[in-house]
């Protein structure tokens, strides 16, 4: 019916908990961070701690989780046009890797997962995976469990970890947290608090551990505009069009004369066949 269970694995005692505005619910299962119940051919989206359904629910199963012909999330929203096609060569505006290794892709209001062929590569409204955001991200960068979304002079910070939740009293301005005005990418390599601004051709250094946060002097980049930039284990990477460009280190980017070569975003990221 409309009661759930929930097992507390320390105490080890069973609490009920009563969700009228959600069940009852034939399955219910977690994928990419959010909470659904299946309902016949009909789902809903839930908090998985208060049982609320944010607007626009519930939704036809077979436009989202099975594969019907004609139908499904696969075919696209005909009204995001290329900013929804993975394979088009529409530039991204900010791509990010979090400290859980999860890889995002940003652009028109939507956001792509990258890390998990089988669960991402299709797009998704931004407010699906950060409630309560919406317009374009110019620049994402993750550090200590939080994930920092920038939108012009404006930085909301998400906490990652069990879902993603808005820090509260944010948005603020990025002037404030980071004292810069604006950046057109950003990134941070895993396990380090250096934060990396670009702007125009040129990057600033950030010490995420000061408090206030100032920007160091602007250096040289091999590149006159980047559309976003990420940094893995396996290096720095700068994303300009439909193209990026990998180097090694941050180190050897900054050490660049020339730009790394150019390889294709769709191909790679995407595995689109060209």
């Amino acid at each position: 019916g409309d009661t759930v269970y929930s097992f507390d694995l320390e105490l080890r005692v069973t609490k009920p908990r009563t969700w009228p505005g959600l069940g009852p619910c034939g399955a219910a299962l977690r994928w990419l961070e959010r909470y659904y119940c299946l309902q016949g051919t009909q789902f809903q989206r839930f908090d998985p701690l208060t049982g609320e359904v944010p607007p626009g629910y519930p939704r036809d199963l077979r436009d989202y989780f099975i594969p019907c012909p004609g139908r499904g999330h696969g075919q696209g929203n005909a009204s995001w046009g290329d900013a929804g096609d993975r394979c088009s060569e529409m530039p991204f505006q900010a791509l990010l890797s979090d400290d859980t290794g999860r890889i995002y892709a940003f652009r028109g209001g939507l956001s792509f997962r990258l890390d998990s062929r089988r669960d991402g590569h299709h797009a998704w409204p931004l407010g699906q995976t950060w409630p309560g955001l919406e317009g374009e991200v110019d620049a994402a960068f993750a550090w200590d469990g939080r994930t920092y979304l920038i939108q012009g002079s404006q930085v909301s910070i998400f906490l990652s970890e069990q879902g993603h939740r808005r820090v509260l009293g944010y948005p603020r301005a990025l002037q404030e947290e980071l004292g810069v005005p604006s950046a057109d990418a950003a990134f941070t390599c895993p396990g380090s608090a250096h934060l990396y601004l670009i702007t125009g051709d040129h990057v600033r250094l950030v010490d995420l551990t000061q408090t206030p946060r100032r920007a160091g002097e602007p250096v040289p980049l091999p590149h006159d505009h980047v559309d976003g930039a990420m940094c893995t284990d396996d290096g720095v990477f700068l994303f300009d069009g439909p193209s990026y460009y990998q180097y090694p280190s941050v180190a050897q980017l900054l050490g660049a004369q020339q730009p790394a070569p150019a390889q294709s975003i769709a191909t790679h990221f995407f595995h689109c066949h060209q």
